[in-house]
């Protein structure tokens, strides 16, 4: 049985990030967390815009860095976080930092 249709429905409620994390975590196949790597203080910041719904290209305007640069950082930021998408990084970030 699929969780993927619960992670839809919780989607339509005003959930707690945590809440939606815990349902698409169960949905993963990833049995085992991946080795997560130091992230810079500046990956950190735009993994806390990101989780607010900030647009890269607003990302960008609000710290002063070019677009190339932000995605360039969003990406760093997967890889070092050992998600294999955005919304995973984000659902490792809400573990992470709260």
């Amino acid at each position: 049985m699929s969780v993927y249709p619960a992670v839809e429905a919780v989607r339509l409620e005003d959930v707690a990030p945590e809440v939606v994390c815990e349902v698409y975590e169960l949905g993963s196949h990833r049995r085992t967390p991946a080795a997560v790597k130091e992230l810079t203080s500046r990956q950190v910041t735009i993994g806390r815009m990101m989780s607010t719904g900030a647009k890269d290209a607003a990302i960008a305007r609000d710290l002063g860095l070019s677009l190339r640069t932000v995605r360039s950082e969003i990406s760093a930021l997967i890889a070092g976080l050992g998600a294999k998408s955005r919304f995973q990084a984000g659902c490792l970030l809400v573990r992470r930092f709260g």
